[in-house]
């Protein structure tokens, strides 16, 4: 399926702000140094699998999906993201940077990285509350005609609901959360999820999977927020979809 296209706080109730992380990219110095180390946001046993090890259908739906590298003051900043049109890419507000200093690399499963594309217009970016963090750009190229692209849903998310999120943690090859992914309620703007995710993961889709139909999986969140502990009632999050639409004349065009 690789040329298929995807078409078609104040107080947040479980946590309160005050005990999620610093929403920042995964930031490394000029000699590779991680000048933010964090394991904050596992929640609980590292549920994540190696993309590589994952079955071929997860391969598929992982297309999409690209590492975001970001020259910032000096370091290079990571974050993940997602193609919502074959040139439109979604990430996090708190990952923005000057369009002549983003690139997105899509394929990244090993050592070798598969095929970069450089930013082509800055199109919108929420503020920096925590409920606006999201961020678009046009890239060059239409990476979406070779890697799919995902759409977006502003429908409400039922609690319990089984997520998805493929992500790059630690600017790592991809990895995938999904054992243990669930939604523990939709609170206010917010989506605060389960899913196993870690500094480089910003940006990446909560998506709402369909395996039977992978083209009919969508992205109803924005991944911003750790949060995630041991505590079974610690939660990740992110602004929901269905608040982002309301702020982002983009996305409201796009919400399926």
């Amino acid at each position: 399926m690789p040329r298929l296209f995807f078409t078609s706080i104040l107080f947040l109730g479980l946590i309160e702000i005050s005990n999620a992380a610093i929403p920042r990219p995964y930031i490394v110095d000029s000699k590779g140094k991680n000048l933010y180390p964090s394991e904050r946001s596992l929640c609980g046993p590292n549920d994540m699998v190696s993309m590589l090890n994952a079955s071929g259908q997860l391969n598929e739906m992982g297309t999409p999906i690209g590492i975001y590298e970001a020259t910032m003051d000096g370091s290079t900043g990571y974050c993940t993201g997602t193609l919502i049109t074959k040139d439109l890419f979604l990430t996090a507000e708190h990952c923005a940077a000057k369009c002549e200093d983003i690139k997105v690399t899509f394929g990244y499963l090993k050592d070798k990285r598969d095929e970069s594309f450089g930013c082509k217009e800055l199109i919108e970016k929420g503020d920096t509350s925590y409920e606006n963090d999201y961020f678009i750009i046009r890239l060059e190229g239409n990476p979406g005609v070779k890697w799919g692209w995902y759409e977006v849903s502003s429908k409400p998310v039922p609690p319990k609901t089984p997520l998805l999120m493929i992500h790059h943690p630690q600017a790592t090859p991809m990895k995938v959360s999904q054992k243990n992914c669930v939604l523990t309620q939709e609170n206010g703007n917010f989506l605060m999820h389960r899913c196993d995710t870690q500094p480089g993961s910003s940006g990446s889709a909560i998506l709402l999977p369909n395996y039977e139909k992978p083209e009919e999986s969508r992205v109803v969140g924005v991944h911003t927020l750790g949060g995630c502990d041991d505590e079974e009632d610690s939660a990740n999050s992110g602004p929901s979809m269905r608040h982002l639409v309301e702020i982002s004349p983009t996305l409201k065009a796009l919400a399926k």
